[in-house]
């Protein structure tokens, strides 16, 4: 094949990303993958992985997907996939361009929103929380992998999953509906239709960060202090008037979301299960979002990761995934650089 033979360029953050191609690989079970066998690239989330805000104030309503630290595909972007492209160019999956924005709030979920041809396997949708993703985004992905003549039974696959930030938001509002228990439960519902639909999958949750420090951090500017003034709506339990106490109760929720978070990966990781596996991937756990630099957030809206934050997210997601269970972080590095794979790096799920 001419992926083992061509080298390719992948341009991250203004510098050339240069590994050695991987040889190529016969797995027999999903915990034997290597970056180069996965052929289908999907994720399932929020407006963060739809990338909403990325290009700051002149996106206003649009979400820039082909740029979205997971999924992304346009040319050069730096994404998880377009690392996994790097040494495997015909994997498929990825998120192209910018569309407007798709709204999934509640029960304000219109079913026909999706833009297929833009959006591919990325089923995230702004202002999804938990429950959205067995209820929409599972079934989304099924049914646009049939229509993308996915051999779904063969294919090997990868799905990032990143959710709560809007539950966090409203957490302090509707305590008893966003109860650890009740996030358990719908994680569980979604791992349970992935494991029942989509063979051959890895699955990284990856756990969710302390959403309360875009407070903090959005102090140092005076525009975002302004903006959240108007706009505290978009995260109520974050900018409201209770302002420290629910940010509080939102850093509660936060440690147990991911504690249930924990749980559940490690009931469902089977390592005799060929076909399915689950990894929590802890990298993004003790972010200090407030000690980021202000170009940590967007422009548009001094609440949503910029342009420079899914660079960093993709880039140590990345090495997150490529680092054994025991050895890996707990927080992201701003700085980090992506690793460069051998033949003997795994997709590590155990």
């Amino acid at each position: 094949m001419m992926r083992f033979f061509v080298l390719l360029l992948l341009v991250v953050a203004g510098n050339a990303f240069l590994c050695p191609p991987l040889k190529e690989n016969t797995p027999t079970t999903v915990h034997e993958l290597h970056p180069n066998d996965i052929d289908v690239i999907m994720t399932l989330g929020d407006s963060i992985t739809a990338g909403f805000g990325i290009e700051g104030a002149k996106g206003l309503l649009s979400e820039f997907r082909g740029q979205s630290w997971a999924i992304g595909g346009d040319e050069n972007a730096t994404t998880l996939a377009n690392f996994i492209k790097y040494f495997n160019p015909n994997v498929t999956g990825y998120s192209l361009g910018k569309h407007f924005v798709e709204l999934c709030y509640g029960p304000l979920c219109p079913p026909l929103q999706y833009h297929p041809k833009l959006d591919q396997l990325n089923a995230a949708q702004s202002a999804a929380m938990i429950g959205d993703i067995a209820k929409h985004q599972v079934k989304y992905l099924v049914k646009q992998m049939k229509s993308m003549e996915i051999d779904i039974e063969t294919s090997w696959k990868h799905i990032t999953v990143l959710i709560g930030a809007n539950d966090l938001c409203i957490s302090c509002l509707i305590e008893k509906i966003l109860s650890a228990d009740e996030w358990e439960a719908n994680l569980r519902k979604a791992l349970d239709q992935i494991k029942a639909e989509i063979p051959r999958v890895i699955v990284s949750v990856v756990e969710i960060f302390n959403v309360s420090q875009v407070y903090d951090l959005s102090l140092k500017n005076k525009y975002c202090t302004n903006v959240h003034r108007v706009a505290f709506v978009e995260c109520d339990c974050a900018f409201g008037i209770k302002g420290k106490k629910h940010r509080e109760y939102m850093d509660e929720m936060t440690v147990a979301y991911n504690a249930r978070t924990r749980k559940v990966v490690a009931e469902y990781n089977d390592p005799t299960n060929p076909s399915f596996a689950v990894v929590s991937q802890p990298h993004a756990e003790d972010l200090a979002i407030k000690d980021q630099p202000i170009d940590f957030l967007s422009t548009l809206d001094c609440f949503h990761p910029s342009l420079t934050a899914h660079r960093i997210m993709a880039i140590n997601l990345w090495n997150t995934m490529l680092t054994p269970l025991d050895k890996k972080p707990h927080t992201m590095d701003p700085n980090a650089k992506p690793m460069c794979p051998t033949n003997d790096t795994l997709i590590y799920t155990h």
